[in-house]
């Protein structure tokens, strides 16, 4: 199964989901099958983005780091885990993780940076966060409605 394929599984399977998770999830999903749209969000390595408080390693520019903590949603959806023999319910768990995952950086940023003396990285990823959602193209524009507070 193509990660297409995949993505129209994911979205049957939460079809009727209408938790903030499954309507995310389901944005998402609907966003990356428009391959014109980018399916990179920062996914990976929640323990160091958490770690870079004291700034990034020296040589390591923040564009590099981007790079090392971003996953792509059409990539993973070519994966393991989401694999064909999937049950139905599996399937759906695995399709809610990538909203999870988002939401999870969101929210832990969003602590951060408005706390007294945040890291000069978190910052940096928090404002790259709230500029991608207002690009049409991002992942991140199907998060407009929960970042009202940003």
């Amino acid at each position: 199964m193509s990660w297409q394929d995949r993505a129209a599984r994911a979205l049957r399977v939460l079809d009727g989901d209408s938790s903030g998770n499954g309507a995310h999830s389901r944005q998402i999903f609907n966003h990356v099958l428009n391959e014109s749209n980018r399916d990179d969000y920062i996914s990976r390595d929640f323990f160091n983005v958490q770690q870079t408080a004291g700034g990034l390693p020296e040589g390591v520019s923040f564009d590099q780091f981007v790079g090392l903590v971003a996953g792509h949603v059409r990539a993973e959806l070519e994966g393991s885990g989401f694999a064909d023999e999937l049950s139905d319910d599996d399937f759906r768990t695995a399709a809610l993780s990538f909203d999870e995952v988002i939401r999870q950086h969101i929210r832990f940023l969003n602590g951060v940076v408005h706390q007294a003396a945040p890291g000069e990285v978190h910052l940096n990823l928090w404002d790259l966060i709230l500029r991608s959602r207002d690009d049409n193209a991002s992942i991140y524009s199907c998060y407009r409605d929960f970042l009202v507070d940003a």
